[in-house]
């Protein structure tokens, strides 16, 4: 097994003296010698923060997008120009066109905010998986989660365009990232649309645990209710996990409640945090 590191390159929340905010999430993930970025942000943050914190695009292996929406991807075209040509992993449906249903009737765009051929102009060499797969050695892509818990569900108001109809967007491209450690599995997540519990369980068991060591990144639960963040704190339980870094879509009631139960276990994450495991 080898070390973990993990560089919140941009969040929502910064409190670090020049480093930018923004809603939207990019990790950098050293592993095994890789350098990995996991998502991109929303917009020119990732590149700026990762001029201020001395990080080179160059050096990067490849690139992995959680889902498809904006604050996940809409830093990739500016990262492109500083990394040059890299490979891109994402599930076929992340590049499709994505829309937000907004009161009365109205759609707002919430997918990569540039065309897909542009971005293959721009040396993103897209390799799209729907299955489990494993980039490096210890290292895996979860692709599509199974939704087994029946209080874990896709926002209704996410749709897709099709053929020129908007149709609901169950939302298959939300995946994970599982890292083997020492210590257990670290499962690092973009917006978990997929459920934070059902991508725990499914992170585990690709590692053939039935315990994690760490959860990194968002977690959707925002606008959960109280019973769901309550039944999300006693999986997080069950399942055994010793280092809670949540952040981005996870809103604060929940972030509250989380860090009530676990204490110290509770890691703020914020843009410029670097977690080792």
């Amino acid at each position: 097994m080898f070390e973990l590191k993990i560089t919140t390159l941009t969040e929502d929340t910064s409190n670090q003296r020049g480093l930018l905010a923004e809603h939207g999430l990019s990790f950098l993930i050293e592993y095994n010698n890789h350098k990995i970025l996991f998502d991109t942000g929303q917009g020119p943050s990732a590149t700026a923060n990762a001029k201020m914190l001395g990080i080179d695009f160059k050096e990067l292996d490849f690139i992995v997008l959680s889902h498809g929406h904006y604050d996940h991807s809409g830093g990739l075209y500016s990262i492109l120009r500083k990394s040059g040509p890299l490979d891109i992993y994402a599930h076929p449906n992340a590049l499709e066109q994505k829309y937000k249903l907004l009161p009365p009737r109205s759609y707002r765009a919430t997918g990569l905010p540039d065309p897909v051929q542009e971005l293959k102009n721009s040396g993103a060499h897209f390799k799209l998986n729907h299955e489990t797969t494993e980039i490096i050695p210890g290292l895996f892509l979860t692709g599509e989660i199974p939704r087994l818990t029946k209080y874990e569900t896709v926002n209704p108001s996410h749709y897709v365009e099709r053929d020129g109809s908007y149709i609901p967007d169950p939302m298959p491209d939300d995946q994970a990232m599982v890292v083997e450690t020492k210590n257990g599995p670290v499962i690092i997540t973009g917006c978990a649309h997929a459920g934070v519990v059902n991508t725990l369980r499914y992170g585990a068991k690709i590692c053939g645990t039935d315990y994690i060591y760490a959860l990194v990144g968002g977690t959707h639960l925002y606008e959960a209710s109280t019973e769901q963040v309550d039944q999300t704190i006693e999986e997080l339980k069950q399942l055994k996990a010793k280092k809670i870094a949540t952040c981005h879509c996870t809103g604060f009631k929940a972030q509250m409640a989380i860090y009530q139960t676990f204490g110290d276990d509770f890691i703020t994450n914020n843009t410029g945090s670097i977690l080792h495991f």
